[in-house]
């Protein structure tokens, strides 16, 4: 019986930590999004390549201006020189088949893809951009996603809204499922709280070991959390984007902190409620 009875405690300590990591996990993500969202914006633009295709005739003195240009241009952050080859087996690779076969000879052109800082990438600043671009006379063509490039400037603020908007629906939310989580965890555990106060235990003794245990219970939780938001960070920026911990630590340091500080605020008021008030019914109501 005692060991069915340490089984089932031990159970709803796992519930509760799995429960609690969970909302933290989905909380404090939400944190980091919120504020990184301009960064994340800005990045975003950044990668958006304005790409400049050359004749083929360019000579190499116009090529090595071109370059010493765009090196010394403020607005520009990187730049990359696409050979035609190189065009070709990208756009292979895209189709899913060689092209090249097909035709029998590579119609691409040599290009520039051109990225600049964030500040830049708006309707104006490319419209000019494209303009001075196409003043070269070794530059055939500029093209850039200008639909993309609209929808991001758009709808920025109108996204930032939005998400503090379902930021406070997620805290309301986490609130619920903590507090619920915790009812489930402590009724199981009532009528123990309740022999101990028939037995002439005061309040504060048998409440603290109860307070104490679901602070630890979101500490680890808040651990775990952390560490599962850490490890998808280093995967995305692996594997997908690059994503720099380093310059984002603020962020995420505050987030962490915020998302304990409030579980933990949430978990002691929680607590402390269901426990009064089991400690304040009687004991017939509790079976």
């Amino acid at each position: 019986m005692k060991k069915t009875s340490n089984s089932k405690i031990f159970s709803n300590y796992i519930l509760v930590i799995v429960s609690t990591t969970v909302v933290i996990f989905f909380l404090s993500s939400f944190l980091v999004i919120i504020l990184n969202s301009e960064k994340i914006i800005n990045d975003l633009k950044e990668r958006i390549p304005v790409v400049a295709f050359l004749k083929e005739n360019i000579t190499t003195i116009e090529f090595t201006q071109f370059e010493k240009k765009l090196k010394i241009n403020e607005k520009v952050k990187s730049f990359d020189f696409i050979t035609n080859d190189v065009a070709a087996e990208n756009l292979s690779k895209d189709i899913g088949e060689d092209f090249l076969e097909f035709l029998g000879y590579n119609p691409l052109l040599d290009s520039f893809d051109i990225f600049f800082y964030s500040e830049y990438i708006n309707s104006f600043n490319i419209d000019e951009i494209v303009k001075q671009l196409e003043n070269e006379d070794f530059i055939i063509e500029v093209t850039y996603d200008a639909p993309l490039i609209f929808l991001i400037n758009s709808n920025f603020e109108k996204l930032k809204r939005i998400t503090i908007i379902l930021g406070c629906l997620f805290m309301i939310i986490s609130l619920i499922l903590i507090n619920n989580t915790i009812r489930l965890s402590l009724y199981s555990n009532r009528l123990n709280i309740k022999t101990m106060q028939l037995v002439g235990a005061k309040k504060s003794f048998i409440m603290w070991p109860v307070i104490k245990n679901q602070i630890v219970f979101v500490i680890v939780a808040s651990i775990i959390s952390s560490l599962i938001i850490l490890l998808i960070l280093y995967y995305f920026s692996n594997n997908i984007f690059e994503i720099n911990i380093y310059q984002i630590r603020s962020s995420l340091i505050i987030s962490f902190s915020a998302s304990l500080l409030f579980s933990l605020l949430i978990s002691f008021i929680s607590t402390t409620l269901i426990t009064n008030r089991f400690l304040n019914s009687k004991i017939d109501k509790l079976y």
